[in-house]
């Protein structure tokens, strides 16, 4: 480690205030149904007001905790629905370019076979 580092005062604070950023930019850039929380808590499915969320265990309800996730189930299903969508549209891209592929190795080796008999 830098000795620099050790003797500065605030490295410590420093090193806190940049895994919390980090954390809360895991929190927002999360996508999909949420698999774990930055925090390291599990991730349970809770409902409130009529409404379903997934969240994580140690979610407090105070409008200021922005350090765990808290995600409508709606809004994860739709997300969750779109990225399924481009990895079907994606390996549909696959499959068909594979095909193609595959047609056209055959009509090589029908050349070929032809060839071979004359």
């Amino acid at each position: 480690m830098d000795r620099l580092c050790e003797r500065d005062p605030y490295y410590d604070d420093m090193k806190v205030a940049k895994r919390a950023i980090e954390q809360m930019e895991m929190v927002a850039m999360m996508e999909g149904i949420p698999k774990f929380c930055p925090c390291g808590g599990s991730i349970v499915e809770t409902r409130k007001d009529e409404k379903r969320y997934y969240q994580c265990e140690k979610f407090k309800d105070d409008r200021t905790d922005c350090m765990h996730i808290r995600k409508l189930w709606d809004k994860a299903m739709e997300e969750e629905v779109s990225s399924l969508r481009e990895s079907v549209d994606y390996n549909r891209k696959k499959v068909l370019s594979h095909e193609y592929l595959i047609e056209e190795m055959q009509k090589e080796l029908k050349a070929h076979r032809a060839e071979i008999v004359n």
